[in-house]
């Protein structure tokens, strides 16, 4: 049967869409908070602003980046993403409404000197984690789509990674940095495990006879691998073992993108952002493996693979997806292909600065935290109004 959609069931191209799909909010606001973390962070870092207090300077610019603008950005993937999978909707209007305000109040008290008492601040902050994987797993058990449910699992024990921050700012255990560590490897997790679903097809697919050689040991090892590496930081293994495994697994990722390579990508800003992420995660885990013999510091790897890595692929996953979900083509607007060189530049920039110290190390955090700035406003600019306009061909979503 077919079905013939009547032109009264068109959503008008200018009613208010933002809380239409999960995308849309969180990709906004993600936005905007990526671009005010950068901004407060080194004038907060010395001490010429105030903020909340609640975290150390440098655990609120840590959990912020994690904890609020990744989860936000993971956030609006799996809630547009959920409802690909099982056909069934995930919460849009009020109840996605509800779940953005968890969210967003979670970032005021974590920022913002409101006078709240901390075991609030912490109950604020911990409830999104568990509200999102509420709203995720009702469709994801309904359609029985069990193999997708590892979402679930990371999810849950990402809220462990930022009890564990809070923990420390309770004054409970010294267990901020231990937090740090965990909820960034489960970032980096997700991207693994999701980049080798997406990565290969969104590569293949617009450029004619590319197939991508995809090797079943490659691909176990290349998630097993960060999983492995992540648990045995967790369990405080010597440091020698730990170096060897993590230039093991920078050096499988690194055959594993090699399998996804076309050199066509370059004349296509949407595929080859993708590319330079995967890359930038590789060589993170290289540096992690050089900074844990001493060989580089270790703020290289973690600025590998935060800036560069899970910077450089929200931006262009945000990217695409607003676009495919907005009924567009998937052209990346020319603003925001500057924003992704920029964005580029500043990660080179930012590795330089930790292999220098003082006034010429303060100049390259800044060169690159513009760099990061610009990148972010470039999206908005552009994005913005397809975020919070109907999709162009008038159909829900």
């Amino acid at each position: 049967m077919i079905n013939i959609e009547r032109p009264e069931d068109r959503i008008p191209a200018d009613s208010f869409a933002l809380f239409a799909l999960g995308f849309r909010p969180f990709f906004l606001l993600a936005t905007l908070l990526a671009m005010s973390v950068v901004t407060l962070w080194l004038p907060y870092l010395f001490g010429h602003i105030t903020l909340a207090g609640y975290f150390n300077p440098l655990h609120w610019h840590g959990h912020e980046m994690i904890f609020g603008y990744a989860t936000a950005v993971i956030a609006g993937f799996l809630l547009a993403a959920v409802r690909n999978w099982t056909s069934i909707d995930t919460p849009s209007g009020t109840p996605l409404m509800l779940l953005v305000m968890v969210w967003l109040l979670g970032r005021l008290a974590c920022t913002l000197p409101l006078g709240l008492p901390p075991v609030l601040i912490a109950t604020i902050d911990l409830a999104f984690l568990p509200a999102l994987m509420l709203a995720l797993s009702g469709p994801l058990i309904r359609a029985k789509k069990f193999r997708n449910m590892v979402f679930l699992l990371i999810l849950a024990l990402l809220t462990l990674a930022n009890l564990l921050m809070h923990l420390q700012a309770l004054g409970l255990e010294a267990s901020g940095g231990l937090g740090i560590k965990l909820g960034l490897g489960l970032i980096i997790l997700v991207i693994v495990v999701m980049g080798g679903r997406v990565i290969p097809f969104f590569t293949r697919n617009p450029l004619p006879g590319m197939e991508p050689r995809i090797r079943p040991w490659v691909e176990v090892c290349a998630v097993a691998g960060v999983a492995l590496l992540l648990l045995l930081e967790l369990l405080a293994i010597p440091s020698l073992y730990l170096a060897v495994l993590s230039l093991l697994v920078g050096a499988i990722q690194f055959i594993r993108l090699s399998g996804w390579y076309d050199q066509r990508i370059w004349s296509r800003p949407i595929i080859w952002v993708l590319h330079l992420a995967y890359a930038s995660i590789a060589l993170g885990f290289v540096f992690k493996g050089l900074a844990l013999l001493d060989w580089l510091p270790s703020s290289s790897a973690i600025h590998a693979l935060g800036f560069g890595g899970i910077g450089l692929i929200t931006l262009g996953m945000m990217a695409r997806v607003s676009l495919g979900h907005t009924g567009r083509m998937l052209e990346l607007p020319a603003l925001t292909v500057w924003g992704i060189r920029l964005l580029t530049l500043g990660a080179i920039i930012r590795f330089a600065a930790t292999l220098l110290s003082n006034e010429q190390r303060m100049l390259l955090l800044i060169a690159s935290a513009i760099c990061w700035v610009l990148a972010f406003s470039a999206f908005f600019k552009d994005y913005a109004p397809m975020l919070i306009r109907p999709r162009i061909d008038g159909r829900p979503g």
